[in-house]
């Protein structure tokens, strides 16, 4: 039999080096790129899907309840202040925007925009006029976004694992990849519910008394949800990287983080922050300049990159955190031999 290794594993990747590697990931293999790419060129010159229809009944109901003469004043202003959010939520949202699932799916630089015009005109609008069409529509796209997150992810996954993507291997293994990513998603919803809902009522009871401790409560509560949020972010590559069921990967995920957590965090807060700067680069075009095809093409490009950057992080750190546990189980062992060899 083989003996296990008693040297001291190779010291995984820092976050600097994982990120190197990372745009390296994606400079090998540009069409990793496409999907991400061709979903913001569609929310953007395709057509929309507006709800725009379906906002008169409920602005009409927020006035009515504002509409009472002995209404506090206070009270209408913030309804009519909904009232004008709706109103433009209406106008502008564009359905097919929740296509973009991430982080379980394409990221999206146009989703966040909802462009209302295009080069040369305005986009062509589809308008819905039923409420159980649009949540049909609505879910039938989230499933689609987190399928074509399941190819995407599935696709940066096999390069950083095998610096290769082997599409056929890909497309057998994509359904129960959208499976296991649509349980995921279904859990962090739940997760975040269970979590909120109490904190919801809590901080509401508690403001009644004291506005700061409401607030204080309001804040630790969102605290506790992103702590145990960032806690199962490495789930995903868990699943696909490994090849691990969703219990497996989330107890894997929250393990990992529990044992590199500074360069965990420091990993997550440099991906952020270099999204949300970038991304204020790319949204300097307006919508009806075709110079916001080099923010698309960018925002792909770098998202792509950091994403693989996260896998090449986990894999390395998973890779460290097995072999740790090799070569302390093989020590351990041998000094146990060691004892009984000095007894007999």
């Amino acid at each position: 039999m083989s003996q296990l290794p008693l040297k001291t594993p190779a010291p995984p990747q820092g976050i600097i080096a994982a990120l190197v590697t990372g745009f390296e990931t994606v400079n090998a293999r540009l069409e990793l790129i496409l999907l991400p790419l061709l979903l913001d060129l569609f929310l953007w010159l395709g057509p929309h899907l507006s709800i725009q229809r379906l906002v008169p009944p409920l602005e009409a109901a927020l006035r009515a309840m504002a509409a009472p003469a002995g209404a506090d004043p206070a009270m209408r202003r913030n309804l009519e202040t909904l009232v004008a959010a709706l109103s433009d939520y209406g106008a502008s949202f564009n359905v097919f925007s929740v296509l973009s699932t991430a982080p379980l799916g394409l990221p999206s630089l146009v989703a966040g925009r909802t462009p209302m015009t295009v080069p040369g005109g305005a986009p062509l609008i589809w308008y819905l006029d039923n409420l159980g069409q649009y949540l049909l529509l609505a879910g039938a796209f989230v499933l689609l976004g987190l399928l074509l997150g399941a190819v995407y992810l599935g696709g940066i996954a096999q390069q950083v694992r095998d610096r290769r993507v082997n599409w056929a291997q890909l497309l057998r293994q994509v359904w129960g990849d959208w499976a296991r990513l649509t349980a995921l998603g279904a859990v962090a919803l739940l997760a975040t519910a269970a979590l909120g809902l109490p904190v919801l009522v809590l901080t509401g009871v508690v403001t009644l008394l004291s506005p700061l401790v409401g607030g204080l409560v309001w804040l630790a509560g969102l605290t506790v949800m992103l702590w145990a949020l960032f806690y199962g972010g490495f789930a995903v590559h868990g699943m696909l990287l490994q090849r691990r069921g969703l219990l497996s990967a989330l107890w894997d995920s929250a393990r990992l983080v529990q044992i590199n957590l500074p360069y965990a965090a420091g990993l997550f807060v440099l991906v952020v922050l270099i999204n949300v700067g970038l991304a204020l680069v790319w949204n300097i075009p307006s919508d009806n300049s075709w110079l916001l095809l080099l923010g698309v093409a960018g925002h792909a490009l770098i998202s792509t990159a950091l994403i693989s950057a996260t896998f090449v992080f986990y894999q390395d750190r998973y890779r460290w955190w097995i072999e740790m546990r090799q070569t302390l189980r093989a020590r351990a062992e041998a000094e146990q031999r060691g004892r009984h060899g000095r007894k007999a």
